[in-house]
């Protein structure tokens, strides 16, 4: 076995995903990108960045946005970039779960991790889905779930409107992208229940509006948000 490990090793070494640096195989990235990657400044408003005595959206902000929290770990620099992209598009899902853990500790520091029912990864369109071939939040929740003891929700959300990426979309174009393009099956098993919704990265808030939106028409008592990183 070890002589396979030392062959697979020298054929096929492990890289990191952000400079390409050979790497040990446990790890993600080299030593020097894991020290650039940039937690989010805690007692800040996601959004706005105004100083916050307590919670993680500020009250300005709280009447746009139909959430109780948003935790996200990360900004969105270059390192982080291009883990995404490897994890999103090139099918590497143990970056999610490396990214996902370190979510999952970002979370536990908050008071309403405790109250938390259930996981519900942000649904892809059944299309999408296939073309890529699995679903990147489903990973990051299966982590979160691991790691905080907390079930995931899947199939409750559903996508039933085929959307452009909104990668170079504004903010307006973006919410009306997302305008309708989901639903919820099974309305009954939310109903009074606090919700985490789990996506890779936050932008602008629209389609995490969107299902919250969604949600609390469908009587969710709490719904908290949280993503990998901050764009």
């Amino acid at each position: 076995m070890n002589v396979l490990k030392s062959l697979l090793d020298l054929f096929f070494p492990s890289q990191c995903f952000s400079c390409n640096k050979r790497i040990d195989k446990e790890l993600v990235l080299c030593e020097k990108c894991a020290d650039e990657l940039s937690y989010i400044k805690e007692n800040s408003c996601i959004f706005c960045n105004r100083e916050t005595k307590e919670g993680l959206i500020c009250e300005e902000c709280k009447q746009e946005y139909p959430f109780d929290e948003v935790v996200s770990a990360y900004t969105f620099n270059l390192p982080l970039q291009r883990m995404i992209h490897h994890f999103k598009y090139n099918e590497f899902k143990r970056i999610g779960t490396f990214l996902g853990n370190s979510l999952a500790d970002r979370i536990s520091k908050y008071p309403f991790y405790s109250s938390i029912d259930y996981i519900l990864p942000v649904p892809l369109h059944k299309t999408k889905k296939r073309f890529r071939g699995f679903n990147q939040s489903e990973i990051i929740a299966r982590a979160l779930s691991v790691k905080l003891n907390i079930p995931i929700l899947k199939n409750v959300v559903k996508r039933k409107k085929f959307t452009q990426t909104q990668t170079k979309l504004k903010k307006h174009e973006r919410e009306k992208n997302v305008a309708n393009a989901f639903q919820v099956k099974k309305f009954g098993i939310i109903k009074n229940k606090s919700l985490l919704l789990v996506d890779d990265v936050l932008t602008t808030g629209s389609t995490m509006k969107s299902i919250a939106l969604l949600l609390k028409e469908n009587l969710a008592k709490h719904i908290y948000v949280c993503t990998l990183a901050r764009a």
